[in-house]
């Protein structure tokens, strides 16, 4: 048998946690399990509320503009195809272990792909930010906030879409407390980038992690079955071609998608992806009619020189990833042609498309708009569990979030999650409905 393909056997096996115990399920040539992970996304709630999400560009009315959920779907087909194209390799090796092929590689990452940004907030990066800037600022007013455990007030105060939606899958949707959607351990450990808690990023001056104080307990079951340490937890390999597929997608998309806004020309984002295209590749483009369709040829085209690419880079550093000693994220170590495109991308995306005046004023807003949310949501969930007298606003607001308000079982620190849980899921719009309501400027029914 081939060096690691025992270890692979380990960390595909498909595991996944049932309402009392764990199993492993049998790897079914009809529908696997993790083509059942695959349809559970799908149809989960969670997934379809990131149509309604910002993706870079806040409440565009331009229909070309990707959200969370096309931008999943496709970071979905990047990330299957790199990793099929590894998958090939590591057969090729004899590492790949019966019954695996490179089908089932493909399937457990585009799994991941559909979950990557699942509990992402509304309005993205920014709604991160002013949900950490609100607690932060919480903390240091010794509020109902102060109460928690340091581990416990790192959650909030380093708040991350990554630990939420790892939150999301294992806890909250479909079966809520009792598993989450119960994904396979391969998808699942496929989805962590950041294999560390809260107040372990704090301590290393990152706000990056991928589980809360809640589940960790969880993520160590996962991550002790499939081989991947005790901690400090190691990487599953899948995940580098996740979030390179992820990245892949972003660069280019962000730079389609603010040229389809005039933000930047047809004349930038060809500069920056011209060193990607083969031979032949710019004939093809002067034959389109329309800058919009010459830039989806020009991804496409791209697209095309950079999977290849990265599958290589994977092979190259191959033992190191096995290893888990592979410093930093994958692109890193790409081949030079790559990496000057991504580092190109990213100037673009600092100097231009992030300084655009209308996604700054909209992203100034969203700390209004989290401060009206929290500043009425917390303090309610809070005085609801330490048993203190409530106000008339704060018992309105524990009715408005329904089943998602804190129930007789919950503490202090579990209450408040519930309030993230429920403003981390609304979309876009409903979240800019609620914070106008509250604001006395809104009225009527959003449906």
């Amino acid at each position: 048998m081939a060096a690691y393909a025992q270890q692979w056997k380990k960390l595909l096996a498909p595991w996944r946690k049932t309402s009392d115990a764990r199993r492993e399920d049998t790897l079914n040539a009809v529908r696997n399990p993790f083509l059942v992970d695959y349809d559970r996304l799908i149809f989960a709630s969670s997934f379809r509320r990131l149509a309604r999400k910002t993706q870079v560009h806040p409440l565009v009315r331009n229909d070309h503009i990707h959200n969370r959920l096309t931008h999943s779907l496709e970071v979905g087909c990047v990330g299957r195809s790199l990793v099929m194209t590894v998958g090939a390799a590591l057969q090729e090796r004899g590492d790949l272990p019966a019954p695996y092929g490179p089908e089932h590689l493909g399937q457990i990452v585009q799994a991941a792909c559909l979950a990557h940004d699942i509990g992402n907030p509304p309005f993205g990066h920014a709604g991160e930010e002013a949900i950490r800037d609100w607690f932060c600022d919480q903390a240091g007013k010794n509020g109902c906030f102060g109460p928690l455990r340091e581990e416990e007030r790192a959650d909030f105060m380093a708040f991350d879409g990554n630990a939420q939606g790892f939150r999301v899958v294992n806890a909250l949707e479909n079966n809520k407390d009792r598993g989450g959607l119960r994904l396979t351990f391969p998808v699942v450990a496929s989805l962590v980038k950041y294999p560390r808690s809260a107040r372990e990023a704090l301590d290393r001056h990152s706000r990056k992690f991928n589980f809360y104080t809640a589940e960790r307990e969880l993520f160590a079951e996962i991550f002790q079955t499939l081989g991947l340490g005790d901690g400090p937890w190691q990487r599953h390999p899948l995940s580098y071609l996740l979030e390179a597929a992820d990245d892949i997608c972003y660069r280019i998309i962000d730079m389609e998608d603010a040229r389809e806004l005039r933000i930047i020309g047809y004349a930038d984002l060809f500069a920056v992806m011209k060193p990607l295209l083969v031979p032949g590749g710019a004939y093809r483009l002067e034959r389109m009619d329309s800058d919009r369709r010459r830039s989806g040829m020009l991804r496409t085209l791209a697209m095309g020189t950079i999977i290849p690419s990265v599958a290589r880079t994977f092979m190259e550093r191959y033992e190191d990833i096995m290893h888990g000693a592979l410093e930093g994220d994958l692109l890193r170590h790409a081949q030079p042609q790559v990496r000057d495109f991504m580092d190109a991308a990213k100037e673009i995306f600092n100097g231009k498309i992030m300084n655009d005046p209308q996604k700054t004023a909209l992203e100034i807003g969203t700390y209004t708009l989290y401060r009206r949310l929290l500043d009425v949501f917390i303090p309610a969930c809070c005085n609801s569990c330490g048993n203190v007298p409530m106000s008339y606003r704060e018992t309105r607001a524990l009715t408005l979030m329904g089943a998602n308000a804190p129930g007789v079982d919950d503490n202090l620190y579990t209450a408040c999650l519930r309030v993230v849980d429920f403003v981390s899921g609304m979309t876009d719009d409903y979240a800019t409905f609620v914070s106008r309501q509250f604001s006395g400027t809104a009225g009527g029914r959003d449906h």
